[in-house]
């Protein structure tokens, strides 16, 4: 199972994964108690401000009333030309919004003529003398919710909007809410009014315009009419359509009437000429003659019939008829004969009747076409009259329904309750007074969080590991007092107060690091910061009397050959030879190294400002100096310049066992704390802690950070000649 990746110490988004502890935002607000207070300060006086500002104020009250039906005067088509009804909440915010507006301030101020009333003046507050003569205007300003003299608002559940009127003057507040209720009707039904004309003038110039319309489209009409010289459009397709169908059909009787032919000519072909065959030949038996002579045979048959029952056979009569009926059939035989020579001549007279017949069809279905064709224009022609003929019809019934509703005066909303006069407003001393007071506190502890957000340095020991990714061996407690200097070290904290806060914070960063990677593997220190003013001096001195008073001879050495400091904190002076001159080659080791008032502790100070600092130090006989310092010392702590300043520290990390970051508490920014312990990790040495110095006791590590730059840091070889009069040095 793969290990979880290390958390990225030089990410600035990490530190958005801290728990939120309200005890940080409590440090955060006890540290900024000032502007806390302040900020209560300024809302109790804009409270007391407030108050003394009030004046007893009266107030009175009308209520509209919005009703949820209007009576039903008219027929549903009728009503509907009236304003709709008032059912939904945005009616009703509306009408609100309406009466708090300041058109609807700027009416009534007109109607009751405030800017002249001498009531309404006064309770404005209106001076003549220095702001002039009241205008309108300025009247209806006085008047506009929400702090005008007049506030709407609406009842919720209900449908009751109630117009509150707030004045130094009863009688002023009674009338200006009843003049509002009275004026809103005034302006409902003014609107109806001219909804009413606008909405007739409109009808009037439509009929006009659509009777126009309507006379042309019956012109064209008519105009269509005498052109194609027809009443109707459909009698003349009914007309062609009924001629082609009638001749469909008597090409349809010539059709089955030649194929009859046909089948009875087929027929003769194998007849033999017998006439009996003949006769049942539907083309010979339909003949006329044929029929009219198979009648007569018919006759002669029951004739013959009726005589051979009254009758021998051999009588006169009998005979005679006998006779006929023979010469009868004997006729009929011949004229079928006849009739069938007559077959093919009917045949080709009938195929020439249907080539006239069919001529004559295409003829029709050609004039139908064309009639049909001309009913396309026809009937649109008949559609656009039609359409402006409704058109007109209804706007016509509108014009008259608008003439019947211009005489309703029903309204949706009536005056539910007029103002029988106006009472005293309660005070607002204590709505004044919290106010003020909770506002203060509201904007005091926003304020002290908004700048606390708005600081960039870390201020806790869980900011410095979060953001550095390297533990804390120490909080060093802030001094409130500048430590005394000289003495040789005798007033360090760390010596003079032993049993201090600040003695336990050293003697915690020495068995740290000693426990860190073994207690004699850690043997050169180097104490160094991002930026000046962390306090490294401070914490190396203190720092190494610490591990002197575990009886290990100690030497600290001041390696910031720019602006040496240590020298100055203990004895006052800035004492040479040092450093400097042994790197120069101008004495031993031994002679640059002087006793402190410390048991066990020496000190090798910087000695003169060297012209060429770097190339001192990246020399290879510092580490000469420093391996053969190791054979005469069990501690060597190293104070050096500022990483991010100069590159100094950089040229000594790779000679220590061990490199300690001092961050100052609310002061170092987290970008170059970072930046700082990045470069040293570049470096082959990454730092094996970080000491957090200044750490204001009981406030959870939170304090302002007051920006400086350090840009200028190393500049010609030097820092500048300030004096170091606090332990952030």
């Amino acid at each position: 199972m793969n290990s979880p990746l290390p958390a990225d110490p030089f990410d600035p988004l990490q530190e958005s994964s801290e728990p939120f502890d309200w005890r940080q935002y409590l440090h955060i607000i006890m540290e900024k108690w000032w502007i806390v207070c302040l900020c209560l300060l300024l809302g109790a006086i804009l409270s007391i401000f407030l108050i003394s500002r009030e004046k007893t104020l009266y107030g009175a009250r009308a209520v509209l009333f919005i009703e949820q039906q209007k009576e039903q005067v008219l027929n549903d088509r009728l009503r509907t030309v009236r304003d709709d009804e008032v059912r939904s909440i945005d009616m009703i915010n509306t009408i609100v919004e309406t009466l708090n507006s300041y058109p609807m301030a700027t009416r009534v101020a007109k109607r009751l003529e405030l800017a002249k009333d001498p009531a309404f003046i006064a309770a404005a507050d209106w001076d003549t003398n220095s702001d002039g003569e009241m205008t309108v205007n300025a009247a209806a300003a006085k008047l506009v919710a929400p702090y005008g003299f007049v506030v709407s608002g609406y009842r919720e559940m209900t449908r009751l909007i109630d117009v509150v009127a707030r004045t130094t003057d009863p009688d002023l507040s009674t009338k200006l809410a009843n003049s509002y209720a009275d004026e809103y009707l005034r302006m409902l039904m003014e609107q109806s009014t001219e909804s009413t004309k606008a909405a007739s003038q409109f009808l009037v110039e439509e009929a006009e315009r659509l009777g126009n319309k309507m006379r042309l489209a019956e012109e064209a009409m008519q105009s269509f009419r005498e052109r194609e010289r027809a009443a109707s459009l459909e009698t003349m397709v009914g007309e062609a359509q009924g001629s082609v169908d009638l001749t469909s059909k008597q090409i349809q009787e010539i059709e089955s009437y030649m194929r009859q032919l046909d089948t009875d000519l087929a027929a003769v072909s194998g007849s033999g000429g017998d006439s009996a065959l003949l006769l049942r030949l539907p083309s010979v038996s339909n003949d006329p003659r044929v029929a009219m002579l198979n009648s007569q045979i018919e006759a002669l048959e029951r004739e013959l019939d009726e005589m051979s029952r009254r009758y021998r056979e051999g009588h006169p009569a009998h005979t005679s008829t006998k006779n006929r009926l023979e010469l009868l059939r004997s006729n009929m035989s011949a004229l079928a004969v006849e009739v069938v020579g007559q077959l093919e001549a009917r045949r080709a007279q009938a195929e020439s009747q249907l080539e006239s017949l069919r001529a004559k069809r295409a003829e029709e279905e050609k004039r139908l076409l064309e009639t049909t064709g001309k009913s396309v224009e026809y009937n649109r022609l008949a559609r656009n009259l039609e359409a402006d003929r409704a058109l007109y019809d209804s706007v016509i019934s509108r014009l008259k329904e608008v003439d019947v509703t211009s005489g309703l005066t029903d309204q949706s909303i009536s005056i539910q309750e007029r103002a029988p006069g106006a009472g005293p407003v309660p005070s607002q001393t204590l709505k004044y007074l919290l106010l003020g007071l909770f506002g203060g506190l509201a904007a005091g502890v926003a304020l002290a969080l908004g700048l606390n957000y708005l600081d960039p340095s870390l201020r806790t020991v869980d900011q410095v590991e979060q953001r550095t990714g390297l533990g804390v061996v120490a909080a060093v407690p802030r001094i409130k007092i500048s430590p005394t200097r000289g003495g040789g070290g005798t007033e360090l904290p760390t010596v003079c107060d032993r049993r201090g806060t600040i003695a336990e914070a050293f003697r915690t960063m020495r068995a740290t690091l000693a426990h860190i990677a073994g207690r004699d593997k850690n043997r050169v220190f180097l104490i160094t910061s991002a930026i000046p003013g962390e306090g490294k001096t401070f914490t190396s001195t203190n720092f190494a009397a610490t591990l002197a008073q575990q009886d290990l001879r100690t030497l600290l050495i001041d390696a910031d050959l720019r602006k040496p400091s240590v020298s100055k904190l203990l004895f006052n002076e800035n004492l040479k030879p040092g450093l400097s001159e042994v790197l120069l080659g101008q004495c031993s080791a031994s002679d640059a190294i002087v006793p402190t008032g410390v048991d066990n502790l020496s000190f090798m100070p910087a000695g003169g400002i060297a012209p060429n600092p770097s190339e001192l130090l990246s020399q290879g006989k510092l580490a000469d100096v420093i391996k053969s310092l190791k054979e005469h010392y069990d501690r060597i702590v190293i104070d050096s310049s500022p990483v991010l300043a100069v590159r100094d520290p950089l040229l000594l990390a790779p000679l220590v066992d061990a490199c300690c970051l001092i961050v100052r508490a609310g002061h170092s920014p987290s970008k170059a704390t970072t930046t700082a312990v990045r470069l040293l990790s570049e470096a082959g040495v990454p730092a094996k802690g970080v000491v957090l110095n200044a750490v204001r006791e009981g406030s959870g590590a939170y304090y302002s950070y007051a920006y400086r730059t350090y840009g200028t840091y190393g500049a010609k070889g030097v820092y500048g000649a300030q004096e170091v009069a606090d332990p952030s040095a």
